[in-house]
């Protein structure tokens, strides 16, 4: 693994850090379990956090910790060597905001829109990132996440609503086709993770492959960091706007 300070100088340069192998095979496989078990929990309730594909396969859960309590992905969360990372970028400790599965199936897994998490979030000094452990193999490919290298060093973008569920906005797509970072999308093996900034900008394609493409996604924000709560209400009703949007689509 890299060293503490190269990792935080990667992360803050770039909006993004990859550690490789922060998990080896049988934690992986633990976690795979464990999605297994949660995904048939969640199959049988009617969530809105539930998000299938067209041929009713799971491609996404949000807010997972809110309805499971899942010692394994706890033990995750806790993990002493992610911890030593994200207190070293926080410079404080870190504090769960939420767990997430991103299942995206073969063939006819969703694209996620480009968007910064941190127009959801409204963290107001943005100490917030994200952790993508990748469970399977995640690339091009599959459909797997890509970024744009240093957009967090331009602050929060124009947004606009998705009309898509399992992400309610996007950034427009005028905007992205004037932007000038350039496009990176990391390959990754079951166990490795990348870190990202709340505000870097991110999305990913359909997943046409043959493989599926699972990942597990746990953010994070340092202890006493503030939620802007203007910001966080003008969010609620965007989602509201999105989600009425879908209801009337699927009548």
């Amino acid at each position: 693994m890299m060293k503490l300070n190269l990792i935080k100088k990667n992360f803050e340069e770039n909006g993004y850090v990859k550690v490789n192998k922060i998990l080896n095979s049988s934690e992986v496989n633990k976690i795979l379990d464990e999605i297994n078990n949660i995904k048939n929990k969640f199959l049988n309730i009617k969530n809105p956090n539930l998000h299938l594909t067209k041929d009713k396969k799971i491609n996404t859960i949000h807010d997972i910790n809110k309805f499971v309590h899942s010692k394994i992905l706890e033990k995750f969360s806790k993990n002493k060597k992610l911890i030593k990372i994200i207190e070293n970028i926080f410079e404080k400790k870190p504090l769960v905001r939420n767990m997430e599965f991103f299942l995206k199936p073969k063939k006819t897994g969703k694209k996620s829109p480009i968007h910064q998490d941190n127009y959801y979030w409204n963290i107001k000094n943005k100490k917030a990132l994200n952790v993508w452990l990748a469970c399977t193999v995640s690339n091009k490919n599959n459909g797997g996440v890509f970024y744009f290298k240093k957009s967090h060093k331009d602050g929060i973008l124009k947004h606009e609503l998705s009309f898509q569920a399992g992400s309610s906005q996007k950034i427009p797509d005028k905007i992205v086709r004037k932007m000038k970072y350039k496009k990176f999308f990391p390959n990754l093996s079951p166990g490795d993770c990348i870190i990202h900034h709340c505000e870097v900008a991110h999305g990913s394609n359909k997943n046409i492959s043959n493989l599926d493409r699972v990942g597990l996604v746990i953010s994070y924000k340092a202890r006493g960091a503030k939620v802007d709560k203007d910001g966080w209400s003008r969010y609620q009703k965007d989602l509201k706007m999105n989600l009425k949007f879908l209801k009337k689509v699927h009548k």
